[in-house]
């Protein structure tokens, strides 16, 4: 695989993403960092920003041209998986289709493009067969800090704040009860896990396919 190509795609993908994140904190409220979103597409901005700059050096001071990227691939699984599931339960249970805003930049940019431009940057660039079976047991572990997270949030917050407790209706317990918010965890649980380990399967597949 070409690094520079890798630089390039690297570099439109930073830019659209910067633009995306800028908004959010141009707008900035209380309330902001409560969403997995928001949450997600940033990590997956810095993830991306240190590969980036580490395939400057590649490619300007070591004249490497040729190679699939080698950085933070096994640590960069968890920022793949968080924003899968953004953009996949984004599409399939929380957007509204007949709504103007579903179609502005920024919710473009977080919840489809920035998915689909992480995926593809995975699946051209990323060098395969690193992965161990317990590394996507490790990105779930990550990924589903967030719902400790938004509970411990909404506690310390309590009923009478004028802020959001709950940013997803299915985490809302005040509306659904404890149960079926229980169980709308565990599908999220089973939902990453199932990711995580199509991720490391494929890995192991495509690094089997590769040698042969």
């Amino acid at each position: 695989m070409n690094k520079i190509v890798s630089l390039i795609y690297k570099t439109i993908f930073l830019t659209i993403s910067f633009i995306a994140i800028y908004g959010t904190f141009y707008s900035f409220t209380a309330d902001s960092l409560a969403y997995f979103t928001i949450l997600s597409n940033i990590v997956v901005f810095v993830f991306i920003l240190i590969i980036w700059i580490k395939t400057v050096q590649d490619v300007v001071i070591r004249k490497e041209y040729i190679g699939y990227n080698t950085h933070l691939v096994k640590q960069k699984g968890v920022a793949t998986l968080c924003i899968t599931v953004t953009g996949l339960v984004y599409a399939t249970v929380l957007a509204d289709y007949t709504s103007i805003a579903n179609y502005t930049f920024q919710n473009l940019s977080y919840h489809y493009i920035i998915p689909i431009l992480t995926v593809v940057d995975y699946f051209l660039f990323d060098q395969k067969g690193k992965l161990k079976w317990f590394h996507p047991l490790i990105w779930v572990s990550c990924c589903i800090l967030y719902l400790p997270y938004i509970f411990i949030r909404a506690a310390i917050l309590g009923p009478s704040t004028t802020l959001l407790r709950y940013p997803y209706f299915f985490l809302d317990i005040d509306k659904l009860g404890v149960v079926p918010v229980i169980w709308w965890c565990i599908g999220l649980v089973v939902f990453f896990s199932i990711l995580s380990y199509g991720l490391y399967f494929y890995d192991r597949w495509y690094a089997k396919k590769s040698t042969c």
